[in-house]
């Protein structure tokens, strides 16, 4: 299937990047087969240059199973400085429907061996405003010697404070077994202030890079 190859050459794309990169924190990989659509997401969040500065990168690749298919993909990366307990700021660019764009942002990131939570406010510098707020938070509570819990809430708002360009929720809850987390998964997307909306129920494997 044509959305199979498009998943397969995202995740070696990812793989060739990972291998440039620190190996801590682990790099989630995920693939959501859906009733509506097959999705492609990772990741990635860290530390270069000696820890003085952080990559972010989320990548994802929405392909629906209809004969004239409205896919959807976002490539959002930003690089930015390290202020310090968590806090960084910095600049980035970013690719979707319906172009690019360059924008100035801020992170605060939160990690421990069972939560994960990242906040990340942005401004597009394209010479019209437009305010997007990305957030991710994770739970990994342990259950026994094999097996964690797993939940995930990601969450996006793109607006220009007149219209809701974007935006999305997606929702995990499963279980991990040593780097694999997988379980059921719901997408919820939004667009042009709701003029088209999406669903997307299914299961979903996510794999972590080290």
């Amino acid at each position: 299937m044509k959305e199979i190859k498009i998943c397969m050459i995202l995740i070696l794309a990812f793989i060739c990047c990972n291998k440039i990169m620190a190996q801590n924190p682990p790099i989630p990989v995920e693939i959501f087969a859906g009733n509506r659509a097959l999705s492609y997401q990772h990741v990635i969040n860290k530390n270069v240059f000696e820890g003085r500065f952080n990559f972010f990168n989320i990548t994802s690749f929405d392909a629906e199973y209809k004969e004239e298919p409205r896919n959807v993909y976002l490539i959002s990366s930003m690089l930015s400085y390290n202020i310090g307990k968590g806090f960084s700021a910095g600049l980035g660019g970013e690719i979707q429907r319906p172009g690019a764009f360059v924008f100035v942002g801020a992170q605060y990131a939160y990690a421990t061996d069972q939560l994960l939570f990242v906040l990340f406010p942005s401004v597009n510098l394209n010479g019209y405003m437009q305010y997007s707020q990305f957030a991710l938070l994770e739970y990994r509570p342990k259950i026994n010697e094999n097996y964690r819990g797993y939940f995930k809430i990601q969450l996006l708002v793109t607006t220009d404070f007149d219209n809701y360009d974007r935006g999305y929720q997606q929702l995990r809850l499963g279980l991990q077994r040593q780097n694999i987390q997988f379980g059921l998964a719901a997408n919820f997307d939004q667009f042009n202030s709701n003029a088209i909306t999406t669903n997307n129920f299914g299961v979903f494997v996510r794999a972590l890079f080290f």
